[in-house]
C-alpha cells in the first residue's frame, strides 16, 4: 500500500520518473469523461432558432415567439398566458411624456446634453426624500458597469416637513417655498447645473406632475 502511494506521488511531481519493477501500473481511466469535463469544439454547438418575435397577443399586444403560445391556440387566434393571461391582467397605456422631458431624453442639442450627462444629479435634486443605504463599495470601485450593492436593510429618510432656520432646506422642504425660492434654491445645491434646464424640469414637475404642490405650498 505505502509503494503505490510513493508511485503516485513521483508520477504527479515529474512525469518522466523511473518506477521500480515491483511496482504495478495505474489502471487506465477508461470511464467517458462527463459533458462538462469534455473539451470545447465549435461542431459541437447545437443551434436552436425560434423564429421571429412578431406574434402578437390579441388582448395586451405584447410580442411573443410562435412556440410560446398555448397548445389549444388556433392558427389565426394564438393565447398566451406569460404576459397578460388571456386578458385578465389590464394594465393602463403609459401617458405621454411632456413636450419638455420628451425634448430632453431624444434631443442632441446643447441642453438635451447637459440633461443626459447630469441625469442622476438632476433627480436626485428634484427628490422629496433622501435613500438611507449602507453602500457596499467593493464592486463600486472596479471596472466595467456600474453596481449599486447594499448591505442590510434599504429606506428612505424623510425628515421633519420644515427646516431650521440656521439650515438650508433639502427634499421636501424645498416644494413648500414659493417657485422662485425653490429654484434658487436647487440652484445653490446644485451649482454645477444648467440653470435653464432646472427651471424647465422644475415648472413640468409643478405644472404637470405634482397636483398637490399646492397643499404643500400653503404649509
Amino acid at each position: 500500500m505505502c509503494s503505490i502511494k510513493f508511485y503516485i506521488l513521483i508520477n504527479y511531481q515529474d512525469q518522466k520518473a523511473v518506477v521500480a519493477d515491483d511496482i504495478p501500473p495505474p489502471v487506465p481511466y477508461s470511464a467517458p469523461y462527463p459533458s462538462a469535463g469534455q473539451p470545447f469544439l465549435e461542431t459541437d454547438i447545437q443551434y436552436s432558432n425560434l423564429g421571429m418575435l412578431t406574434v402578437i397577443c390579441f388582448h395586451c399586444y405584447a410580442l411573443h415567439f410562435e412556440c410560446e403560445k398555448l397548445t389549444f391556440s388556433r392558427v389565426n387566434h394564438p393565447k398566451f398566458d406569460m404576459c397578460c393571461l388571456q386578458g385578465q391582467i389590464q394594465l393602463p397605456f403609459l401617458q405621454p411624456l411632456t413636450e419638455i422631458l420628451h425634448n430632453y431624453l431624444t434631443g442632441d442639442d446643447y441642453f438635451s446634453r447637459e440633461f443626459h450627462n447630469n441625469i442622476q444629479q438632476h433627480n436626485a435634486a428634484f427628490a422629496m426624500i433622501s435613500v438611507g443605504v449602507k453602500i457596499d463599495n467593493s464592486v463600486t470601485r472596479q471596472s466595467g458597469p456600474y453596481y449599486f450593492k447594499i448591505q442590510g436593510e434599504l429606506h428612505h429618510f424623510t425628515g421633519a416637513l420644515l427646516s431650521h432656520a440656521d439650515q438650508t432646506p433639502m427634499y421636501v422642504q424645498i416644494y413648500i417655498l414659493n417657485t422662485a425660492e425653490q429654484l434658487n434654491v436647487r440652484r445653490a445645491n446644485n451649482n454645477n447645473l444648467d440653470p435653464v434646464v432646472m427651471d424647465n424640469i422644475q415648472t413640468m414637475l409643478l405644472d404637470s406632475h405634482l397636483p398637490y404642490w399646492p397643499v404643500l405650498s400653503c404649509i
